[in-house]
């Protein structure tokens, strides 16, 4: 259950997107917001303009009675350091890397996510409800626990589908029992899965296709159009849980929608 949701705002109207859905969200799931700011090290950067920023930001979302957390130091460090101290179940921030040659890597956001004691929310669309999502599903922890995130954001009537991709090269298929297998097990994770999600509304699909991975995942996208992408924070061939997954990457270098990402 999310019961305290932390904006990492750096000041930009990226940012302001991720107050918005951050605020959205609070107001569905009844969780309390709380919003961060950590000062740079350039001239110019006062606490005083900061809050002026952030005050007017707050009172564009009703949030008016909102008192914004000021910190100064390295920013990965002090919005680490909040998320722990506060306990949060839900980290929103917005792109930091739209002006970066390097894209995603080397960006805060990057900094963060490799030891966020939280899911992590890149906020990149409209703040509308969700009402349609994608989890990328395999059989790692991380993936499970990206799926039961994005199930606690999701409003009633909303759909969530689970995608699972039986990997092999593009031009190969699946033998019918190699399939039926694949079928079997991932059927059963899911049923393992649904029986500790709430019953909130939202309603829980499933889908297999084989091929490439990312490929699968580009196609599902194209297709179902989601909203919302929950995605596990390393591939099952990463060594280590710090490690961002390839994949995860690609998709927080070029969001499609909204992504999701969780230990």
């Amino acid at each position: 259950m999310v019961q305290h949701i932390l904006v990492a705002h750096d000041l930009s109207p990226d940012a302001d997107l991720a107050l918005s859905r951050a605020a959205q969200l609070a107001q569905q799931t009844g969780a309390r917001l709380s919003v961060l700011h950590v000062l740079a090290s350039e001239p110019g950067a006062t606490e005083q303009n900061a809050q002026i920023y952030l005050r007017t930001a707050l009172e564009r979302h009703g949030l008016a009675q909102l008192q914004p957390w000021i910190r100064r130091g390295r920013a990965a460090e002090e919005i680490l350091t909040q998320a722990t101290g506060l306990e949060i179940d839900l980290l929103v921030m917005g792109r930091h890397h739209r002006q970066s040659p390097q894209g995603f890597a080397g960006t805060t956001l990057e900094q963060v996510l490799q030891n966020c004691p939280a899911p992590l929310l890149l906020a990149v669309a409209p703040a509308v409800p969700y009402s349609r999502a994608l989890a990328a599903l395999d059989y790692s922890s991380c993936a499970s626990r990206a799926l039961q995130a994005a199930w606690q954001l999701l409003p009633t009537a909303s759909d969530l589908t689970a995608l699972n991709v039986y990997e092999m090269a593009e031009l190969h298929q699946p033998s019918e029992p190699d399939l039926a297998l694949q079928r079997e097990l991932f059927d059963q994770l899911l049923s393992d899965l649904r029986a500790d999600l709430r019953n909130t509304g939202a309603r829980l699909h499933s889908s297999l296709r084989y091929g490439e991975r990312s490929s699968c995942l580009d196609d599902a996208i194209a297709a179902l159009q989601p909203q919302l992408l929950a995605l596990g924070s390393h591939s099952r061939s990463e060594i280590s849980n710090a490690l961002l997954g390839s994949l995860t990457r690609q998709y927080l270098d070029q969001p499609p929608c909204d992504v999701l990402i969780a230990h």
